[in-house]
């Protein structure tokens, strides 16, 4: 039987199997510091202040090619944040917004699958305690499914799959609504997945995509509930 070893890097890591292959190096972030999120408040980031080639202010890349790029047909023109490096099966490109934490919110994103042959993902993470730890909610246009996972130290587990239609190079809307353990995904309007898991209560939000998933993201927003 094949024995897997864990490397441990200052600020990276990564996970070589007994037949040689290996995910490519992570940055790891503890998120920042603990900032609550104001009640009521919704937090909007829309790219268009950010210069092109660079990342939005408090936006920490923990793996993948993230940039603010031109596009004229996105929601909010004429800028998105756009994922374009090209990964293996087990990779998981990831920003996180850091120095703000949300507990009960609504998390809302427009995204755009664009390419790839492995996978074509769109999602969010959100309840981040770290960059290893945390929930993702995720439409995958190659599988047309919405699924939602949770990832305890580095490892992802399933927690409910539903099918979706998801359009390749179509702008869709990814949203999720926390309330205590109770978490509610919806797909362009229409919720598909309605859950209860209490691993995370509260921490930082930021985008996800897959292996060589190439993705287009705009409209990122964040509500704590009342």
């Amino acid at each position: 039987m094949k024995q897997s070893r864990l490397i441990k890097f200052i600020g990276t890591a990564f996970l070589v199997a007994g037949c040689g292959t290996a995910t490519s190096p992570a940055n790891f972030s503890d998120g920042g510091v603990h900032l609550a999120a104001e009640k009521g408040k919704t937090y909007h980031w829309t790219f268009d202040d950010t210069s092109l080639g660079f990342l939005p202010e408090k936006f920490f890349s923990v793996l993948g090619s993230w940039q603010v790029t031109q596009d004229s047909s996105a929601p909010s023109s004429p800028n998105v944040l756009r994922q374009t490096g090209k990964f293996g099966g087990d990779d998981f490109p990831r920003i996180l917004v850091q120095d703000l934490d949300f507990s009960n919110f609504n998390l809302r994103v427009t995204c755009r699958p664009e390419e790839g042959s492995k996978d074509q993902a769109c999602g969010v993470l959100f309840r981040a305690k770290d960059s290893n730890n945390y929930y993702i909610a995720r439409a995958n246009a190659l599988e047309g499914n919405v699924n939602f996972y949770r990832v305890v130290n580095s490892d992802r587990q399933m927690i409910y799959s539903a099918q979706a239609s998801v359009a390749t190079g179509t702008w869709q809307t990814l949203e999720i609504v926390c309330q205590g353990e109770e978490i509610k995904i919806s797909w362009n309007g229409s919720q598909v997945i309605s859950v209860r898991d209490s691993t995370f209560q509260s921490g930082k939000v930021g985008l996800w995509t897959k292996a060589d998933s190439v993705t287009a993201f705009d409209e990122l927003e964040s509500t704590e509930l009342p």
